[in-house]
Parts: C-alpha cells; sequence; structure tokens
C-alpha cells in the first residue's frame, strides 16, 4: 500500500510545478472589420524586448555640427586676422600709389638726343637752292630721338643756326612738329645762306676740290619741349648745341666728329 502512495505524491508535485516558459510570439488581434468589402485592418504587437532603444536628441544636433561641407560660423579671431591682413593690404597700395605719384608730378623726362648724320652745301646758282641771294644754303641732316616713353610736341619750337666760329652761315627752322615715345626720326633742317661775305676758310673749303679743307661748325637751335604724361604736362624750353667737324664743304662731306648736348632752360 505505501509503495503504491508514492507514485501518488509525485504525481501531485508534477502537477503542482509551473508549466516551462514559452518565446514570446507576435500576436495579431483583428480589429473591427473594414468599411470596405476584401481589406482588412490589423495592430501589431511587438513584444517589449524587441523594441530598440531610442538615442537621445542631443546625439542629432552633435551630427549637424559635425557633418562634412557645412558651412562653419566664422569664429571672432578668424574675422580680425583677415581684417588686419586686408589692412595691411590696403596700406602697402596706398603707399605704392602715393610713391608712383609722386615721381609722376616731379620726375622731370629727358632731353631729346641729337646727331648729325650728313651736311650738304646748296650752290646758289643751282636750281635746286631755295636761297634767295648768292649765298650757298645749307642742308642738315641728323637723327632725333626721344627717350621718354610719352610723345613730345615741338610745334612752337624757334630758329636754328650754323655758324662758323662767330659767324652765322645759315638760318633756319626746326621742321620736326611731333615725336612718339622712344621714337628715332630723321630730320633734315634746311637753312637759308646769311648775308655777308663767308669766311676764308670757310670759303676755301667749299671751292677747293683738289684736297680736303676741314671746317668746326657749330649749330644752335631753341626748342619749345612739350611732353604730355599721364598726370602732367611738362612745357620746357631747350637749347641744343652741336659742335662737329667736316672734312670738306665740297663734294663728299663727311662728318669727322661731333657733340650734342639739350639742355632744358629753367
Amino acid at each position: 500500500m505505501e509503495e503504491r502512495g508514492q507514485p501518488a505524491a509525485a504525481a501531485d508535485d508534477d502537477a503542482n510545478e509551473d508549466p516551462p516558459l514559452s518565446e514570446p510570439q507576435t500576436q495579431i488581434v483583428p480589429l473591427a472589420p473594414p468599411p470596405f468589402p476584401g481589406a482588412a485592418t490589423y495592430v501589431i504587437q511587438i513584444p517589449k524586448d524587441q523594441i530598440y532603444r531610442v538615442p537621445p536628441p542631443e546625439n542629432a544636433l552633435f551630427v549637424e555640427r559635425h557633418r562634412p561641407g557645412k558651412n562653419k560660423q566664422k569664429s571672432p579671431c578668424c574675422s580680425t586676422r583677415c581684417l588686419v591682413i586686408g589692412a595691411i593690404l590696403f596700406f602697402i597700395c596706398l603707399v605704392i600709389g602715393i610713391t608712383l605719384l609722386a615721381l609722376a608730378l616731379t620726375k622731370k623726362p629727358k632731353e631729346p638726343t641729337f646727331s648729325i648724320t650728313h651736311v650738304h652745301v646748296k650752290d646758289p646758282k643751282s636750281k635746286s637752292s631755295s636761297s634767295k641771294n648768292s649765298h650757298p644754303g645749307y642742308e642738315v641732316s641728323m637723327k632725333v630721338k626721344n627717350p621718354n616713353g610719352h610723345g613730345i610736341d615741338y610745334a612752337n619750337s624757334g630758329g636754328a643756326s650754323l655758324m662758323y666760329k662767330e659767324k652765322t652761315l645759315g638760318k633756319g627752322k626746326f621742321p620736326l612738329k611731333t615725336q612718339g615715345g622712344d621714337d628715332s626720326t630723321a630730320v633734315k633742317l634746311v637753312l637759308d645762306g646769311s648775308k655777308g661775305p663767308l669766311p676764308q676758310d670757310v670759303k676755301k673749303s667749299m671751292e677747293d676740290t683738289d684736297s680736303e679743307v676741314r671746317v668746326s661748325l657749330a649749330l644752335k637751335m631753341d626748342l619749345s619741349v612739350k611732353v604730355k604724361g599721364f598726370i602732367k604736362t611738362w612745357n620746357m624750353d631747350t637749347e641744343v648745341e652741336c659742335h662737329f667737324k667736316v672734312s670738306t664743304l665740297g663734294k663728299g662731306t663727311r662728318v669727322l666728329d661731333q657733340k650734342c648736348e639739350a639742355q632744358f632752360k629753367g
């Protein structure tokens, strides 16, 4: 009898034990029938242990702040540095501009340079001579160079004189009117013979065809030089003197040596 009672007690213990836990399952609960036939609406209930944690809103602000390509607000330090650099560059440009302006206003242009290339004596009896008297005329070919970067205006220039010592041999006008900057121009100066007897050395050099008689001459010109700059225009009266020696005043004249100087007045 006692042996039979033990299994019953064991059965009662088994009956009192809790049933094993089962895995949580998703339950689908149907709702009220939809208003349209053939359609259904369901509410899905997800177990709590399957709901993931929602990140805090601070994380979104952190991501926005460090997102690449987003314009960041410049710091006050960077703005101050940019202002200082800009002020320094402006000051440098201002100093350079004032310096260039001062040089343009105070630096005088250079004098033009002259060189004699040929001298020709015209016979007063020839048809090509423009002399109104019995004295020979003269043609002095020269090269005029403007060393300035701006053009020169010679329109109001005075006369030119060819001299032997203190004797004036001929007079004329400077023919060049304008000249470009950094330009070299060939000029032919036509001089009419002066009245009065010729010096003996000059006359001998013209008439002696057997031998060359060298003669030292001087050419003097009073020029009006007007240089037009970007800011200022310079008006300067210029004295030009060329002292030169020729092999003869007859045929085959050659310039042996020369020295030309131009000087601004005042």
